[in-house]
């Protein structure tokens, strides 16, 4: 036997450890089942095996070491699992690997850099876990790398320069983790580049008009880092619904639909201001300071007022908590229907809780796929930045991301 496929039915239980006899085995599909357990060490005598599937099942336990034997592997999924532990670095001797799925499971630690060590790897994806540390600069020697998602993790430092030698990626999403400093410009040369994801990290500085000139680039999401300066309006930048700049208070310029404030012009700085416009200015600043007067002594007697009568003042204490995807997903029990609580037009309300302590949330998941969803959401966001009431629900944290099953957008609240 060299093919043996059990994949899509509702096969429960371990996986055999006699598997490790089918010695001919080139390819071992057993994904959509409902398998629990670890992964038997054994497997890694299948020397022959090309292609070994076990994704989406209730595997647990880490990673086999012994996978490393596979010599002729040239497909690895183990993604939507509860896997843990760290990845061993063995893996970087299957030097056949092309495609590697490790997304959505419970994996930590740093990426090993053997993993950007296979010289035909075209996808790599790993989000949705908790790896942290730096992205290996190895991840740029990849020539035939088509597709990196290392989303939603814990990584930080600055993005890898070397990653503009990866001339044929063309999908690269960096989001939801902790990564600082500027956008290379070496992405640049990233000609093929059509998705570029870099939305809830730590990233400053100005957007690279270079950006404008990546004719292929039909997803940008730069959302919630601290980016400043002029948005470009040409490229990518032309059309609303590709690019998102949300979050970004620095930001000024671009198109009229992104609705950011406009850029102060540089040539009046240089050439100063006229007589005319000192005194303009000087008389606004007057009327603004009897303005402020005003509105100080009003608002004053407003809050002496409001001392006299009991209320109950909105808690400020602790600041918003960092959450990810992968800790909703496990939270919810991967958005299951039991924890559904109810839909609307815009997303569903699912019912949470934390392994830590037991506390229940609720979240609510917004698909920003179906139109008016994000409209509604930035509607939501206003007014319950407005008001105060005992009775409302306080607003923990939120989270922007992807989901890996759909293929959509998602953002939402925790509550």
């Amino acid at each position: 036997m060299t093919s043996l496929s059990l994949a899509g039915n509702r096969i429960f239980g371990s996986i055999p450890f006699g598997i490790q006899n089918l010695f001919s085995l080139t390819e071992l599909s057993m994904q959509y089942n409902f398998l629990t357990g670890a992964i038997p060490i054994g497997v890694g005598k299948l020397n022959k095996m090309e292609v070994l599937a076990f994704r989406t099942n209730e595997l647990s336990g880490n990673i086999p070491s012994s996978l490393q034997n596979m010599s002729r592997l040239y497909k690895l999924s183990l993604h939507q699992n509860s896997l843990t532990g760290s990845v061993p670095s063995s893996l970087g001797n299957c030097t056949n690997m092309q495609f590697l799925y490790l997304f959505d499971n419970n994996l930590s630690g740093s990426l090993p850099k053997q993993l950007f060590s296979f010289p035909s790897l075209i996808e790599i994806l790993v989000g949705n876990n908790s790896f942290s540390g730096d992205l290996p600069l190895e991840a740029g020697y990849l020539k035939a790398l088509q597709n990196l998602n290392v989303s939603n993790n814990k990584l930080s430092g600055e993005i890898p320069s070397t990653l503009g030698n990866c001339l044929s990626l063309e999908y690269l999403g960096l989001d939801g983790n902790f990564f600082q400093g500027s956008i290379p410009s070496t992405f640049s040369t990233l000609r093929g580049l059509r998705s570029l994801d870099l939305s809830g990290n730590n990233l400053s500085g100005k957007i690279p008009k270079y950006l404008e000139n990546l004719s292929a680039l039909e997803y940008l999401n730069l959302s919630f880092n601290d980016f400043d300066g002029e948005l470009p309006k040409q490229g990518v930048f032309r059309n609303a619904s590709e690019v998102s700049v949300l979050g970004n208070s620095k930001l000024c310029g671009g198109i009229e639909e992104l609705k950011l404030p406009a850029c102060s012009s540089q040539a009046s700085k240089k050439l100063g201001m006229s007589l005319a416009s000192k005194v303009k200015f000087s008389i606004i600043g007057v009327v603004l300071c009897l303005i402020s007067l005003s509105c100080f002594v009003t608002t004053l007697y407003w809050v002496r007022k409001s001392r006299k009568k009991p209320s109950v003042p909105p808690s400020v204490e602790d600041p918003f908590m960092i959450i990810s995807y992968a800790d909703l997903f496990k939270a919810t029990d991967g958005f299951s229907s039991a924890n559904l609580i109810g839909s609307g037009s815009f997303g569903s309300v699912y019912k949470g809780t934390q392994d830590e302590d037991g506390t229940v949330f609720t979240v609510k998941v917004l698909n920003l796929q179906q139109q008016g969803a994000l409209t509604s959401f930035m509607a939501e966001c206003e007014a319950l930045r407005n008001v105060r009431h005992q009775n409302l629900i306080k607003i923990l944290t939120c989270c922007s991301s992807i989901d890996y099953k759909l293929r959509q957008r998602v953002q939402g609240f925790s509550f």
